[in-house]
């Protein structure tokens, strides 16, 4: 039997946190289009959304992470501020069959309002990345070893118009070689996510020189700081029980100092 709903006073009723994944009917859908879609989907749903104050009140939708246009996400979250309460059964059989094709919701929990924003505690994320080449695996982990093998490796990021150095080495934390697929050579790859630093894997394949090459790229996990979203631990079934999958639970947390730096391992 799931647990009666969480309510607490201000200015919403419910805060339910969302895990789902994105497949590849959305995968070319930009961050904000996703958002959209998700509002209208809300909206016809039929849930009551909480919304901001101000001229021009938006719906308190957040996600913990914007994932880059081309990827699949099989880790994402979001936070739904509701001005009613539902119980997280009711409120997947209301909003599943109004999202578009490629977005599936795997949980849905009610949290706390205190807790801090999923932004502010994202620390890092796993993606697993194919390469669409012929190369030997042997020659594919030699380019892997090599990278890790190097002290820096800068790299100039545009936005805007400004040009901004970065050293993408210190925010490549792990990777594993994983066994070649049909698609190509496979390994998956932790990478640091700090407001001010934050590692992309195509930039990675880039730096090994395969940014040109074709690929697919799958965000598998956000870490957390406070280890699965839910501000109480790192232990999975803390996560909302059996219905999360392990795999949202990271197998380990980024503490004060950061998350520890790896090695090339063998998945």
């Amino acid at each position: 039997m799931s647990s009666p709903p969480v309510r607490w006073q201000g200015d919403a009723i419910m805060r339910m946190r969302i895990w789902f994944t994105t497949g590849e009917p959305v995968k070319y859908v930009g961050h904000l289009d996703l958002v959209r879609a998700w509002e209208r989907s809300l909206r016809r749903s039929g849930l009551l959304l909480a919304y901001s104050q101000g001229f021009n009140p938006q719906p308190r939708i957040h996600f913990a992470a914007a994932l880059p246009l081309g990827f699949t996400g099989q880790a994402e979250i979001v936070d739904v501020y509701l001005d009613e309460e539902v119980d997280p059964a009711a409120f997947r059989a209301r909003l599943e069959p109004a999202l578009p094709p490629g977005i599936a919701i795997l949980a849905a929990k009610p949290v706390a309002p205190d807790l801090p924003s999923l932004q502010s505690q994202v620390c890092g994320a796993t993606y697993r990345v194919e390469v669409e080449t012929d190369e030997p695996d042997q020659a594919f982990r030699d380019r892997l070893e090599a990278f890790l093998a190097r002290t820096e490796a800068w790299r100039e990021r545009r936005r805007g118009g400004k040009v901004t150095r970065y050293d993408l080495r210190p925010l490549v934390l792990a990777v594993r070689h994983l066994e070649r697929s049909s698609y190509g050579p496979r390994f998956e790859v932790d990478m640091k996510a700090e407001p001010s630093a934050t590692g992309r894997p195509d930039e990675l394949l880039a730096e090994l020189g395969l940014g040109e090459t074709p690929r697919r790229i799958t965000r598998v996990r956000l870490v957390m700081r406070d280890g699965n979203g839910d501000g109480r631990g790192t232990d999975a079934a803390e996560c909302g029980g059996d219905d999360i999958p392990v795999s949202f639970s990271p197998d380990r947390a980024c503490g004060a100092s950061g998350c520890p730096r790896g090695t090339l391992g063998r998945g």
